[in-house]
């Protein structure tokens, strides 16, 4: 490398007119970008939600962006909508997540840790925490991450339980599963669960198109409409990242920070491809 850093790694953004990291390792709803799959994903969720179906899934690959495109359904839902509990570590006993799913819906969670009639005292407390959302106009969205753990039965089944309160007068909520690929061969292995979803929206990876406008999307975010990534340079993100938009965050931050400490305006493929051996090999499809 040329220049000496006189920053601290990764701060950059002064060198590149940027007014914030273009490429956070844990994007928020400000960091969604349009391209057509997660577009398209993000309105069947929100119709799901609106139209109150009562439960979808959303599938794709590690880093293909399924929890940002659940923070930005959160972010664009009206007021009327909500509370939204966020499940990250589903592996738990069935109990264990409507007990929490209970306690994040207002229940009081030492008059759980006090009864000891196990599953059918939660599930009443649940059903409570629910009717008293819908006296009060609101609709919860619960979401459940990393569902393609949810692998034991009985699990499966609490969630058929919980479904099941909507059939009761007055109670509106929409549940979310949000896996890897695999939940979807889960699901069909659950009939009766597969048949309660109004739709399962898949993020596929993104195509060399999508890509550049997905690269250019979040360096517009952050201030820089001058898109320093040439041509050949936004080919070879692609094709080293197979359109996974976490690895190509992760390729464009670094190649970002190698173009500050080089003193370089403009980014071609030699840089990415010099870039892409620095990266763990896990991280990219292919180093060439």
């Amino acid at each position: 490398m040329g220049q000496v850093i006189e920053e601290p790694a990764g701060m950059y953004e002064s060198y590149w007119n940027l007014s914030r990291p273009p490429f956070p390792a844990c994007p928020d709803a400000d960091g969604f970008i349009a391209c057509h799959p997660h577009q398209a994903a993000l309105l069947k969720l929100r119709y799901t939600v609106e139209s109150n179906l009562g439960a979808a899934a959303l599938t794709g690959e590690i880093g293909s962006g399924k929890t940002t495109v659940a923070s930005r359904l959160v972010h664009e839902l009206p007021d009327s909508y909500g509370p939204f509990v966020h499940v990250v570590f589903p592996n738990l006993s069935p109990g264990e997540l409507l007990g929490w799913l209970a306690v994040e819906l207002g229940a009081d969670e030492h008059m759980l840790e006090s009864e000891d009639d196990g599953l059918d005292t939660v599930l009443r407390v649940l059903r409570d925490r629910l009717a008293d959302w819908a006296t009060r106009q609101r609709h919860p969205v619960l979401v459940v991450d990393e569902a393609h753990l949810l692998k034991n039965s009985s699990m499966l089944d609490v969630l058929m339980l919980l479904l099941n309160f909507r059939d009761d007068p007055g109670i509106n909520f929409t549940l979310l599963l949000v896996g890897h690929t695999s939940l979807s061969a889960l699901l069909s292995r659950c009939a009766q669960l597969a048949d309660r979803l109004a739709m399962v929206a898949h993020l596929p990876p993104l195509t060399a198109e999508e890509t550049s406008e997905f690269v250019a999307g979040r360096l517009g975010g952050a201030g820089l409409d001058n898109n320093p990534f040439a041509p050949d340079a936004l080919a070879a993100i692609h094709a080293l990242t197979g359109g996974v938009p976490r690895a190509i965050g992760r390729l464009c931050d670094l190649a970002l920070l190698v173009g500050y400490a080089d003193g370089l305006t403009t980014l071609r493929a030699s840089h990415i491809h010099d870039v892409a051996l620095e990266l763990p090999r896990a991280v990219l499809k292919q180093v060439s």
